[in-house]
């Protein structure tokens, strides 16, 4: 029976890269959850010849899914898509014309008014505390 049920999980999507290696690309939480946990089981994997730009609106998305987390902290992640982020595949997926605080805030289902109440209140910890919160993972990202 054991060997049955690891034809019935859904396959992991894998992309080959040029170093023999192989990437994901989506569905960033169900993978760190198989790491995690289920690192010694077998899963089934796709290997899909996508296009790099299908690969990076899918991954792009993944991080935009990243808003609606409990306890994001949306001033970061803003300034980190506003800087790092293809403009036109954000603006593309959030359905805006232009990636704005406002715009972000209504995507994210999130006040205006609770943005900039949690950008100064982490701006006051920060400096009370000196250390700064990094978003390099974030650029690691297609």
């Amino acid at each position: 029976m054991e060997c049955i049920d690891k034809f019935y999980r859904p396959p992991l999507r894998l992309i080959e890269g040029g170093d023999n290696g192989f990437y994901f690309f989506n569905e960033f939480q169900r993978i760190n959850q198989i790491l995690k946990l289920e690192s010694d089981s077998d899963y089934p994997c796709l290997i899909t010849p996508e296009s790099i730009k299908d690969i990076q609106q899918l991954a792009w998305m993944e991080v935009i899914n990243l808003m609606f987390l409990k306890d994001i902290h949306h001033p970061d992640l803003f300034k980190a898509l506003k800087s790092a982020a293809p403009q036109s595949f954000i603006c593309q997926l959030m359905g805006v014309r232009h990636l704005t605080v406002k715009e972000y805030c209504h995507f994210a289902g999130i006040s205006q008014s609770s943005y900039e109440y949690r950008q100064c209140k982490f701006a006051l910890e920060d400096r009370v505390l000196g250390i700064p919160q990094s978003m390099s993972w974030l650029s690691g990202a297609p």
